[in-house]
């Protein structure tokens, strides 16, 4: 099951600046006009004028979004692994480019740290930092992971893992957290669940219960078929309600990428 990488507190205000001076249209529209002062204040002269304005910093990192500018040249490189491993994840990741105005481009021997760095820790799961939080990583370390992808991995299991991970690389988040909730959680059931899996109860809050705020979402309801959804099965929800494994891109996950990096 992948994580969605969340920034620990101290590295939030940086995340906000590298979302801000990266894409302003990471800003919500609907900011106030106090507080677009205070965030231009810091994005823009590095300063903050009063104490208090920290706390409004951090609330305002809850709705802005981390898209990358259009035409952005993301730089990719692995730290480590298989090689047939590393061209199948190139394989399928490249995909993402025929509905986003966005390159991939995976290079070797690099003199300075490429912006997505991807490590086989087979201990560490999957997971991937979400859009412009990966500006924010030390360039020793990691910014995406894939702890289950060998040789022998059947090749569904890459492609509906690499697209899921760099659908977060380029911005996207699990669409089970979305505002619109409507899945009907045993959360009991939930934490049994995922608790088999090695995740402790505040990591279930807060990679499947916790919902994200309405700014950063575009669609107005639940896409069950979305490759950043988990699969749901029905023993971990009341009623008849389940998600199987989605395998590919839905149309609406191209329609909304397509509406984020417009070629």
């Amino acid at each position: 099951m992948c994580r969605e990488c969340k920034a620990s507190h101290h590295k939030t205000f940086r995340n906000v600046k590298n979302a801000v001076l990266e894409n302003e249209s990471n800003v919500p529209e609907n900011l106030s006009r106090s507080n677009r002062g205070i965030l231009n204040d810091y994005v823009h002269k590095n300063i903050v004028k009063k104490p208090e304005d920290f706390a409004q910093l951090s609330r305002m990192a809850i709705p802005i979004t981390k898209y990358w500018k259009n035409t952005t040249v993301l730089t990719v490189s692995f730290m480590g692994g298989d090689k047939s491993v590393k061209d199948r994840i190139r394989q399928h990741a490249i995909q993402w480019m025929e509905f986003a105005n966005i390159e991939l481009k995976f290079v070797t021997n690099s003199k300075k740290p490429t912006i997505i760095r991807i490590a086989f820790d087979t201990k560490d799961g999957s997971w991937s930092f979400v859009g412009t939080d990966n500006k924010t990583i030390e360039p020793g370390d990691p910014t995406m992971n894939y702890g289950w992808l060998f040789p022998e991995t059947p090749d569904e299991e890459y492609h509906r893992t690499v697209m899921h991970e760099f659908g977060h690389a380029l911005g996207c988040i699990h669409e089970h957290q979305h505002p619109a909730g409507g899945i009907p959680w045993d959360k009991k059931a939930a934490y049994a669940y995922y608790q088999k899996q090695g995740w402790t109860k505040e990591e279930v809050d807060q990679q499947v219960f916790n919902k994200y705020n309405g700014d950063l979402i575009r669609a107005g309801k639940v896409d069950k078929k979305s490759i950043m959804m988990y699969p749901i099965p029905d023993s971990i929800t009341i009623g008849n309600y389940e998600v199987g494994w989605n395998n590919e891109l839905s149309p609406g996950d191209k329609k909304y990428i397509r509406a984020v990096y417009k070629k």
